[in-house]
């Protein structure tokens, strides 16, 4: 059963900080361009004068390192005492880091299929017949400030926006088979009554890797200014793999993006109610697409605004689903609206989809 955590000390003053620290850096930008055009000529040089970012494989070996680090980090609050407190459901999280021991398969097995499948795209210079021949790195101008932050910023918003239709089919088309390669992932939240542990996000059926992996792959390619600077890139992967992670990890911590920007970011309390509730919050970083179409949860008085959702009628194992999403929502900072009243729910024994 889901409890609503508890207010960490300090949060909300590091949540802050992390937001000034945010608009400190969009101010600079508008203020003292030449200054942020110096910085980001500066990162670009020394990224670009390290001899392995020029090499073939090096964006893909970015994005593993990358999933190994955010999902070590995530899943070694464990090891903090208390660490309950900063927990979706209240309570420890359960057999963490697991990934990285007992159960090693659930990291090297995807980490392994997605570097072959890299290496199998660039043997057949498959990036070269689609998007072209790249530029070297040597004949590059330097990025500025701008360029950089709307690269990135647009690439991770055409990855949730063109993946979202993907996601929903998974859920939404009465077509086994396809529905199927989703499972996978969903296997978590069928068989435990608890928040999910960061390694989570990689296990995927390959199917649904390799569409999430083509989407990445076309972002990757899609620039204002014609190409991607490298920076821009390498920064993409270290955001989504970052954003995917904190997702499924199935914490409510002060700087993560659902606190920082709220309106903007569903962020892990939305994703883990997707999991959980299975039919609703298809976004993986954002929330607009769920919000306009009504993929949401019914509309209801939060925990913190006084009285909680009423469930009478149903029996005991649907009130149990309900108090855990209901507690779940507790600790979104705003509430979710929905035309949608009711909706059936699955058993917790069963996978949700």
């Amino acid at each position: 059963m889901y409890a609503v955590p508890e207010s960490v000390g300090g949060g909300e003053l590091l949540t802050l900080s992390m937001q000034s620290i945010h608009l400190a850096m969009f101010g600079g930008g508008l203020l003292q361009p030449e200054a942020m055009d110096g910085m980001a000529a500066s990162l670009s040089d020394t990224f670009r004068s390290v001899g392995f970012t020029a090499d073939k494989m090096f964006e893909a070996d970015l994005a593993v390192a990358a999933f190994v680090l955010w999902i070590g980090f995530f899943e070694s609050l464990s090891l903090v005492p208390g660490n309950e407190r900063w927990r979706l459901d209240g309570q420890p999280a359960l057999n963490p880091l697991r990934g990285f021991g007992r159960d090693l398969h659930k990291t090297v097995v995807p980490a392994a299929g997605y570097l072959a499948s890299i290496a199998l795209f660039h043997h057949f210079h498959l990036g070269t017949l689609l998007f072209g021949e790249k530029p070297p790195l040597d004949s590059l101008p330097p990025p500025t400030y701008w360029r950089v932050v709307t690269e990135v910023g647009l690439g991770i918003f055409l990855y949730d926006l063109l993946f979202y239709p993907f996601h929903a089919s998974f859920h939404k088309l009465r077509v086994g088979p396809w529905r199927r390669h989703h499972t996978r992932h969903h296997q978590w939240a069928g068989k435990e009554r608890v928040a999910h542990n960061a390694v989570e996000t990689v296990q995927n059926s390959y199917l649904d890797a390799g569409i999430q992996v083509s989407i990445n792959i076309l972002v990757q390619n899609i620039s204002p200014w014609g190409y991607k600077d490298p920076l821009s890139r390498a920064l993409h992967n270290l955001m989504v793999t970052y954003l995917l992670t904190e997702a499924h990890s199935g914490y409510d911590l002060p700087f993560m993006s659902h606190r920082l920007f709220p309106r903007v970011f569903g962020g892990a309390p939305r994703h883990e109610l997707h999991h959980q509730h299975g039919n609703v919050y298809f976004h993986q970083f954002f929330m607009w697409i769920d919000d306009l179409a009504g993929f949401t949860l019914p509309a209801a008085q939060h925990p913190r605004g006084g009285a909680a959702l009423t469930n009478a009628g149903v029996d005991a194992e649907d009130d149990a689903r309900d108090e855990a999403e209901e507690r779940l929502l507790a600790v979104m900072p705003f509430p979710v609206q929905t035309a949608d009243p009711a909706r059936p729910k699955p058993a917790a024994t069963k996978e949700v989809l």
